[in-house]
Protein backbone atom coordinates (compact mmCIF):
# COMPACT_ATOMS: atom_id res chain seq x y z
CA UNK A 1 0.00 0.00 0.00
CA UNK A 2 1.21 3.51 -0.84
CA UNK A 3 2.56 5.29 2.23
CA UNK A 4 1.01 8.64 1.28
CA UNK A 5 -2.45 9.62 2.50
CA UNK A 6 -4.40 12.49 0.96
CA UNK A 7 -7.86 13.94 1.53
CA UNK A 8 -8.97 12.37 -1.75
CA UNK A 9 -7.76 8.96 -0.70
CA UNK A 10 -9.49 9.15 2.66
CA UNK A 11 -12.73 10.24 0.98
CA UNK A 12 -12.63 7.25 -1.39
CA UNK A 13 -11.97 4.87 1.51
CA UNK A 14 -15.00 6.20 3.38
CA UNK A 15 -17.12 5.83 0.23
CA UNK A 16 -16.15 2.23 -0.47
CA UNK A 17 -13.30 0.03 0.76
CA UNK A 18 -13.19 -1.89 -2.52
CA UNK A 19 -13.04 1.30 -4.59
CA UNK A 20 -10.10 2.36 -2.42
CA UNK A 21 -8.37 -0.97 -3.14
CA UNK A 22 -8.80 -0.52 -6.88
CA UNK A 23 -7.72 3.14 -7.01
CA UNK A 24 -4.93 3.32 -4.44
CA UNK A 25 -3.58 -0.21 -4.11
CA UNK A 26 -4.03 -1.56 -7.64
CA UNK A 27 -3.72 2.05 -8.93
CA UNK A 28 -6.34 1.70 -11.61
CA UNK A 29 -6.93 4.83 -13.67
CA UNK A 30 -10.56 5.76 -14.20
CA UNK A 31 -12.03 8.07 -16.85
CA UNK A 32 -13.46 11.39 -15.73
CA UNK A 33 -17.11 12.27 -16.19
CA UNK A 34 -18.52 15.62 -17.33
CA UNK A 35 -18.69 17.05 -13.82
CA UNK A 36 -15.11 16.01 -13.00
CA UNK A 37 -13.82 17.41 -16.29
CA UNK A 38 -15.58 20.72 -15.68
CA UNK A 39 -14.05 20.93 -12.20
CA UNK A 40 -10.56 20.15 -13.51
CA UNK A 41 -10.86 22.79 -16.22
CA UNK A 42 -12.14 25.38 -13.74
CA UNK A 43 -9.10 24.68 -11.55
CA UNK A 44 -6.78 25.23 -14.53
CA UNK A 45 -8.39 28.57 -15.30
CA UNK A 46 -8.29 29.75 -11.68
CA UNK A 47 -4.70 28.57 -11.33
CA UNK A 48 -3.79 30.87 -14.23
CA UNK A 49 -5.86 33.66 -12.63
CA UNK A 50 -3.99 33.43 -9.31
CA UNK A 51 -0.59 33.04 -10.97
CA UNK A 52 -1.25 36.21 -12.98
CA UNK A 53 -2.25 38.00 -9.77
CA UNK A 54 0.98 36.86 -8.17
CA UNK A 55 2.95 38.08 -11.21
CA UNK A 56 1.06 41.37 -11.44
CA UNK A 57 -0.34 40.71 -14.92
CA UNK A 58 -3.88 40.67 -16.33
CA UNK A 59 -5.68 37.94 -14.39
CA UNK A 60 -8.81 37.61 -16.50
CA UNK A 61 -6.87 37.56 -19.77
CA UNK A 62 -4.64 34.78 -18.41
CA UNK A 63 -7.61 32.68 -17.28
CA UNK A 64 -9.54 33.16 -20.53
CA UNK A 65 -6.45 32.21 -22.56
CA UNK A 66 -6.30 28.90 -20.69
CA UNK A 67 -10.02 28.30 -21.30
CA UNK A 68 -9.62 28.99 -25.02
CA UNK A 69 -6.98 26.23 -25.23
CA UNK A 70 -8.97 23.56 -23.38
CA UNK A 71 -9.70 20.32 -25.19
CA UNK A 72 -13.44 20.38 -24.57
CA UNK A 73 -16.72 21.32 -26.22
CA UNK A 74 -17.28 24.99 -27.04
CA UNK A 75 -20.41 25.07 -24.89
CA UNK A 76 -18.29 24.02 -21.87
CA UNK A 77 -15.77 26.76 -22.66
CA UNK A 78 -18.63 29.27 -22.76
CA UNK A 79 -19.83 28.14 -19.32
CA UNK A 80 -16.33 28.49 -17.90
CA UNK A 81 -15.77 31.90 -19.51
CA UNK A 82 -19.01 33.20 -18.00
CA UNK A 83 -18.19 31.84 -14.53
CA UNK A 84 -14.55 32.96 -14.46
CA UNK A 85 -15.46 36.42 -15.77
CA UNK A 86 -18.01 36.74 -12.96
CA UNK A 87 -15.41 35.44 -10.47
CA UNK A 88 -12.96 38.11 -11.62
CA UNK A 89 -15.56 40.87 -11.27
CA UNK A 90 -16.73 39.70 -7.87
CA UNK A 91 -13.51 38.74 -6.12
CA UNK A 92 -10.82 40.58 -8.08
CA UNK A 93 -10.66 43.58 -5.75
CA UNK A 94 -9.79 41.65 -2.58
CA UNK A 95 -6.87 43.28 -0.69
CA UNK A 96 -4.73 40.17 -0.98
CA UNK A 97 -1.16 39.22 -1.67
CA UNK A 98 -0.86 35.83 -3.35
CA UNK A 99 1.88 33.89 -1.57
CA UNK A 100 1.73 30.60 -3.49
CA UNK A 101 -0.35 28.80 -6.11
CA UNK A 102 -0.85 25.02 -6.43
CA UNK A 103 1.64 24.35 -3.65
CA UNK A 104 2.19 20.78 -2.49
CA UNK A 105 2.77 19.87 1.14
CA UNK A 106 3.84 16.85 3.17
CA UNK A 107 3.82 16.31 6.90
CA UNK A 108 4.00 13.38 9.28
CA UNK A 109 1.68 12.22 12.02
CA UNK A 110 3.82 9.63 13.76
CA UNK A 111 4.82 7.18 11.01
CA UNK A 112 2.02 8.30 8.67
CA UNK A 113 2.70 10.72 5.83
CA UNK A 114 -0.09 13.15 4.91
CA UNK A 115 0.01 15.14 1.68
CA UNK A 116 -1.94 17.28 -0.72
CA UNK A 117 -1.95 20.33 -2.96
CA UNK A 118 -3.31 23.72 -1.92
CA UNK A 119 -5.00 25.80 -4.62
CA UNK A 120 -3.58 29.07 -3.27
CA UNK A 121 -2.18 30.76 -0.19
CA UNK A 122 -3.02 34.43 0.30
CA UNK A 123 -2.29 37.16 2.83
CA UNK A 124 -4.94 39.77 3.64
CA UNK A 125 -3.00 43.05 3.44
CA UNK A 126 -5.45 44.81 5.76
CA UNK A 127 -5.02 42.36 8.65
CA UNK A 128 -1.90 40.34 7.80
CA UNK A 129 -3.87 37.10 8.19
CA UNK A 130 -2.89 34.18 5.92
CA UNK A 131 -5.56 31.96 4.38
CA UNK A 132 -5.70 28.74 2.40
CA UNK A 133 -7.86 29.19 -0.72
CA UNK A 134 -9.84 26.20 -1.97
CA UNK A 135 -11.91 26.13 -5.19
CA UNK A 136 -14.80 23.77 -5.81
CA UNK A 137 -17.36 23.37 -8.58
CA UNK A 138 -20.75 21.95 -7.71
CA UNK A 139 -24.37 21.70 -8.78
CA UNK A 140 -25.59 21.43 -5.18
CA UNK A 141 -27.48 24.07 -3.24
CA UNK A 142 -24.74 26.33 -1.88
CA UNK A 143 -26.96 29.07 -0.45
CA UNK A 144 -25.96 30.47 2.93
CA UNK A 145 -27.12 28.15 5.69
CA UNK A 146 -27.46 25.13 3.41
CA UNK A 147 -26.12 21.69 4.45
CA UNK A 148 -23.28 22.21 1.97
CA UNK A 149 -21.69 24.72 4.36
CA UNK A 150 -22.61 22.86 7.53
CA UNK A 151 -20.52 19.86 6.54
CA UNK A 152 -17.39 22.02 6.19
CA UNK A 153 -17.28 22.40 9.96
CA UNK A 154 -15.84 18.86 10.10
CA UNK A 155 -14.57 18.49 6.51
CA UNK A 156 -11.39 16.38 6.38
CA UNK A 157 -9.88 18.16 3.39
CA UNK A 158 -10.12 21.59 5.00
CA UNK A 159 -8.54 20.21 8.17
CA UNK A 160 -5.66 18.58 6.29
CA UNK A 161 -5.00 21.67 4.17
CA UNK A 162 -4.96 24.04 7.14
CA UNK A 163 -2.71 21.62 9.01
CA UNK A 164 -0.50 21.20 5.93
CA UNK A 165 -0.14 24.94 5.39
CA UNK A 166 0.75 25.29 9.06
CA UNK A 167 3.50 22.69 8.54
CA UNK A 168 4.80 24.84 5.65
CA UNK A 169 5.52 27.55 8.19
CA UNK A 170 2.41 29.71 7.97
CA UNK A 171 0.09 30.73 10.76
CA UNK A 172 -3.24 30.02 9.09
CA UNK A 173 -6.34 32.04 9.99
CA UNK A 174 -8.69 29.80 8.02
CA UNK A 175 -9.72 28.53 4.61
CA UNK A 176 -11.35 30.77 2.00
CA UNK A 177 -13.75 28.27 0.46
CA UNK A 178 -14.94 29.29 -3.02
CA UNK A 179 -17.72 27.39 -4.76
CA UNK A 180 -18.52 27.95 -8.44
CA UNK A 181 -21.87 26.52 -9.40
CA UNK A 182 -21.62 24.57 -12.62
CA UNK A 183 -24.27 25.80 -15.07
CA UNK A 184 -26.49 23.03 -16.38
CA UNK A 185 -27.82 25.22 -19.20
CA UNK A 186 -28.02 23.83 -22.71
CA UNK A 187 -28.62 25.39 -26.10
CA UNK A 188 -32.28 26.15 -26.80
CA UNK A 189 -33.31 24.19 -29.89
CA UNK A 190 -35.95 25.01 -32.48
CA UNK A 191 -39.40 23.65 -31.64
CA UNK A 192 -40.28 20.74 -33.97
CA UNK A 193 -42.60 21.94 -36.73
CA UNK A 194 -45.40 19.59 -35.70
CA UNK A 195 -45.35 20.94 -32.13
CA UNK A 196 -45.31 24.64 -32.94
CA UNK A 197 -48.20 26.80 -31.75
CA UNK A 198 -48.89 30.31 -32.97
CA UNK A 199 -50.83 33.30 -31.71
CA UNK A 200 -53.87 34.31 -33.74
CA UNK A 201 -52.55 37.73 -34.71
CA UNK A 202 -54.69 40.85 -35.20
CA UNK A 203 -55.79 41.58 -38.73
CA UNK A 204 -56.04 45.19 -39.85
CA UNK A 205 -59.77 45.90 -39.99
CA UNK A 206 -59.21 49.10 -41.98
CA UNK A 207 -58.27 47.07 -45.02
CA UNK A 208 -60.41 44.01 -44.42
CA UNK A 209 -59.23 42.05 -41.37
CA UNK A 210 -61.94 40.57 -39.20
CA UNK A 211 -62.65 38.02 -36.50
CA UNK A 212 -66.22 37.19 -37.35
CA UNK A 213 -65.56 33.46 -37.60
CA UNK A 214 -63.68 33.35 -34.29
CA UNK A 215 -60.29 33.49 -36.01
CA UNK A 216 -58.43 36.63 -36.97
CA UNK A 217 -58.18 37.18 -40.71
CA UNK A 218 -55.38 39.21 -42.24
CA UNK A 219 -56.40 42.46 -43.93
CA UNK A 220 -55.66 43.00 -47.61
CA UNK A 221 -52.89 45.47 -46.80
CA UNK A 222 -54.07 47.75 -49.59
CA UNK A 223 -57.18 49.53 -50.69
CA UNK A 224 -58.42 51.11 -53.90
CA UNK A 225 -58.74 54.84 -54.39
CA UNK A 226 -60.46 56.35 -57.42
CA UNK A 227 -58.76 59.41 -58.88
CA UNK A 228 -61.04 60.72 -61.65
CA UNK A 229 -61.45 57.67 -63.87
CA UNK A 230 -58.25 56.00 -62.63
CA UNK A 231 -58.20 53.46 -59.82
CA UNK A 232 -55.00 53.37 -57.77
CA UNK A 233 -54.02 50.62 -55.32
CA UNK A 234 -52.21 52.09 -52.30
CA UNK A 235 -50.83 50.63 -49.09
CA UNK A 236 -53.07 50.79 -46.07
CA UNK A 237 -51.63 53.34 -43.66
CA UNK A 238 -53.29 51.53 -40.78
CA UNK A 239 -51.04 48.49 -41.20
CA UNK A 240 -48.23 49.87 -43.40
CA UNK A 241 -49.29 47.44 -46.10
CA UNK A 242 -48.78 44.32 -43.96
CA UNK A 243 -52.44 43.47 -43.45
CA UNK A 244 -51.86 43.21 -39.69
CA UNK A 245 -52.68 45.74 -37.01
CA UNK A 246 -49.65 47.69 -35.77
CA UNK A 247 -48.89 47.73 -32.07
CA UNK A 248 -47.80 50.83 -30.15
CA UNK A 249 -44.24 50.38 -31.43
CA UNK A 250 -45.37 50.08 -35.04
CA UNK A 251 -44.71 46.33 -35.21
CA UNK A 252 -47.30 44.22 -37.09
CA UNK A 253 -49.24 41.93 -34.74
CA UNK A 254 -49.11 38.96 -37.11
CA UNK A 255 -49.28 35.34 -35.93
CA UNK A 256 -46.07 34.34 -34.16
CA UNK A 257 -44.72 31.44 -32.15
CA UNK A 258 -45.60 31.38 -28.49
CA UNK A 259 -42.81 32.90 -26.39
CA UNK A 260 -41.67 29.50 -25.04
CA UNK A 261 -41.13 28.15 -28.56
CA UNK A 262 -38.45 28.84 -31.18
CA UNK A 263 -38.23 28.62 -34.96
CA UNK A 264 -34.40 28.43 -34.98
CA UNK A 265 -31.71 26.93 -32.77
CA UNK A 266 -30.03 29.27 -30.32
CA UNK A 267 -26.57 30.30 -31.55
CA UNK A 268 -23.48 29.95 -29.37
CA UNK A 269 -23.23 33.74 -29.16
CA UNK A 270 -26.85 33.99 -28.02
CA UNK A 271 -26.24 31.22 -25.48
CA UNK A 272 -23.20 33.02 -24.06
CA UNK A 273 -25.12 36.31 -23.76
CA UNK A 274 -28.03 34.54 -22.03
CA UNK A 275 -25.79 32.67 -19.58
CA UNK A 276 -23.64 35.73 -18.80
CA UNK A 277 -26.73 37.82 -18.06
CA UNK A 278 -28.27 35.08 -15.92
CA UNK A 279 -25.12 34.68 -13.82
CA UNK A 280 -24.95 38.46 -13.37
CA UNK A 281 -28.57 38.54 -12.19
CA UNK A 282 -28.12 35.57 -9.81
CA UNK A 283 -24.47 35.94 -8.88
CA UNK A 284 -25.02 34.81 -5.27
CA UNK A 285 -26.33 31.50 -6.60
CA UNK A 286 -23.39 30.89 -8.93
CA UNK A 287 -20.52 32.20 -6.79
CA UNK A 288 -20.40 31.43 -3.07
CA UNK A 289 -17.63 32.11 -0.58
CA UNK A 290 -17.21 31.20 3.05
CA UNK A 291 -14.40 31.31 5.60
CA UNK A 292 -13.85 27.99 7.37
CA UNK A 293 -11.71 28.02 10.51
CA UNK A 294 -10.04 25.38 12.62
CA UNK A 295 -9.21 26.44 16.16
CA UNK A 296 -5.91 25.23 17.59
CA UNK A 297 -7.91 23.42 20.25
CA UNK A 298 -9.70 21.42 17.51
CA UNK A 299 -6.58 20.17 15.72
CA UNK A 300 -5.66 17.34 18.14
CA UNK A 301 -9.08 15.73 17.64
CA UNK A 302 -8.85 16.27 13.87
CA UNK A 303 -5.47 14.56 13.74
CA UNK A 304 -6.70 11.67 15.87
CA UNK A 305 -9.62 11.11 13.49
CA UNK A 306 -7.14 10.91 10.61
CA UNK A 307 -5.00 8.41 12.49
CA UNK A 308 -8.04 6.30 13.39
CA UNK A 309 -9.23 6.20 9.77
CA UNK A 310 -5.79 5.27 8.47
CA UNK A 311 -5.42 2.56 11.11
CA UNK A 312 -8.70 1.10 9.86
CA UNK A 313 -7.32 1.13 6.32
CA UNK A 314 -4.16 -0.64 7.44
CA UNK A 315 -6.06 -3.25 9.43
CA UNK A 316 -8.22 -4.16 6.45
CA UNK A 317 -5.14 -4.33 4.24
CA UNK A 318 -3.36 -6.66 6.61
CA UNK A 319 -6.34 -9.04 6.52
CA UNK A 320 -6.63 -8.56 2.73
CA UNK A 321 -10.21 -7.36 3.13
CA UNK A 322 -11.93 -4.84 0.90
CA UNK A 323 -15.70 -5.11 1.44
CA UNK A 324 -17.77 -3.12 -1.08
CA UNK A 325 -20.28 -0.47 -0.12
CA UNK A 326 -23.20 -1.08 -2.46
CA UNK A 327 -24.90 2.08 -1.22
CA UNK A 328 -22.27 4.09 -3.07
CA UNK A 329 -22.42 2.31 -6.44
CA UNK A 330 -24.57 5.13 -7.81
CA UNK A 331 -23.94 8.69 -6.65
CA UNK A 332 -26.13 11.37 -8.16
CA UNK A 333 -26.29 10.73 -11.89
CA UNK A 334 -23.07 8.68 -12.01
CA UNK A 335 -22.37 4.98 -11.64
CA UNK A 336 -19.05 3.91 -10.09
CA UNK A 337 -16.34 3.25 -12.68
CA UNK A 338 -15.73 -0.15 -11.07
CA UNK A 339 -19.37 -1.28 -11.09
CA UNK A 340 -18.89 -3.82 -13.91
CA UNK A 341 -16.05 -5.49 -12.01
CA UNK A 342 -18.10 -5.74 -8.82
CA UNK A 343 -21.11 -7.00 -10.78
CA UNK A 344 -19.05 -9.73 -12.48
CA UNK A 345 -19.34 -8.18 -15.93
CA UNK A 346 -15.63 -7.42 -16.28
CA UNK A 347 -12.33 -8.71 -14.93
CA UNK A 348 -10.54 -6.20 -12.70
CA UNK A 349 -7.20 -7.76 -13.79
CA UNK A 350 -7.85 -6.92 -17.46
CA UNK A 351 -5.47 -4.00 -17.97
CA UNK A 352 -7.15 -3.01 -21.21
CA UNK A 353 -10.44 -2.41 -19.43
CA UNK A 354 -8.89 -1.18 -16.19
CA UNK A 355 -5.53 0.43 -17.05
CA UNK A 356 -3.00 1.08 -14.30
CA UNK A 357 -1.62 4.51 -13.49
CA UNK A 358 -0.46 6.38 -10.41
CA UNK A 359 -2.19 6.56 -7.06
CA UNK A 360 -2.15 10.35 -6.76
CA UNK A 361 -2.26 11.89 -10.27
CA UNK A 362 -3.04 15.31 -8.82
CA UNK A 363 0.42 15.48 -7.21
CA UNK A 364 3.74 16.01 -9.01
CA UNK A 365 5.78 13.95 -6.57
CA UNK A 366 4.19 10.76 -5.33
CA UNK A 367 5.35 8.35 -2.66
CA UNK A 368 6.05 4.84 -3.91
Amino acid sequence: MSALYTASRLKVFRECNRKHLYKYVLRISTPSNAAMEFGTNAHKALEAWYLAWQAGTDRLAAALAVIDELDTFEIERIKLRALVTAYDLRWGAEPWEVLAVEVEFRYWLGDIEIGGKIDALVRDLTTGAVYVVEHKTSTADTAAGSPYWDRLVIDTQVSIYIDGATMLGHQIAGCVYDVLKRPLHELKLATPAEARKYTAGKGCKKCGGSAKTGEIEKGKGTYSVVFASEVKIIDCEGCAGTGWKLDKDGVPEEPRLHTVQRDTDETLAEFEDRLTNEIAERVDEFLSRGIVVRLSSELPAVRQELLDTIESMRALDEKQLAPPNHDSCVRGRSTCAFFDACAGRANIHDHHVFPRGVAHPELQTVAA
